[in-house]
């Protein structure tokens, strides 16, 4: 006990770094939760469940997989952290998320939702690139990489949430580009819509 109060001080920013991470992803389920109802409402229709689901349940878990791999992987498994370029990196991240969320509004969820007639936004990040989100989540990955040391787990998971985040932005691509012509004209929220998943 007394060991593991000593060594608090030393873990604090790594703890407080997943604190911050959990309030983001928190306040991301949350938004999803009422954007997602409203777009089902006015007939919004989900593709790809199974592949967002499992593209975002290992986004929210890779900062717990970073943090604990880095002291149960044996040393020669860890590779020297950078925390600085880390955090700078994982802030940055944030940012783009929130920033892309905001600018999508009502039409941000985790899930990739379809609604006919669904405008390509070009507000804020998406003016500058297609997908933000996803390149804020594979920031957010490198950062941690950096934060906590890369090691060979999380590096693999790293990988593969980014082949999972490829195949979805090309699925999303799709959707805006080719299938969606006419501007989409939202009905007024109703009180009904609520927090859902």
């Amino acid at each position: 006990m007394a060991v593991a109060i000593a060594s608090l001080p030393a873990e604090l920013p790594a703890v407080l770094v997943l604190v911050a991470t959990a309030l983001v992803t928190y306040g991301e389920r949350r938004v999803h939760g009422y954007n997602y109802a409203y777009l089902k409402v006015v007939g919004g229709e989900e593709l790809i469940p199974e592949l967002m689901k499992r593209y975002y349940q290992l986004q929210m878990a890779l900062p717990l997989i970073a943090w604990l791999s880095h002291f149960t992987l044996p040393h020669v498994l860890r590779w020297t952290a950078i925390p600085m370029l880390g955090l700078g990196l994982l802030m940055a991240s944030m940012l783009l998320r929130v920033w892309s969320m905001r600018s999508l509004g009502r039409l941000w969820t985790q899930r990739c939702v379809f609604v006919p007639g669904m405008p390509r936004s070009d507000h804020g990040p998406y003016r500058f690139m297609r997908h933000p989100e996803y390149a804020a989540h594979m920031l957010e990955g490198l950062g941690l990489l950096l934060f906590f040391g890369a090691n060979p787990l999380v590096l693999g998971l790293w990988f593969w949430n980014a082949n999972n985040a490829a195949k979805i932005c090309k699925i999303e691509s799709r959707q805006l580009y080719e299938l969606s012509v006419a501007p989409l004209q939202m009905p007024e929220a109703s009180s009904t819509v609520g927090a859902s998943d």
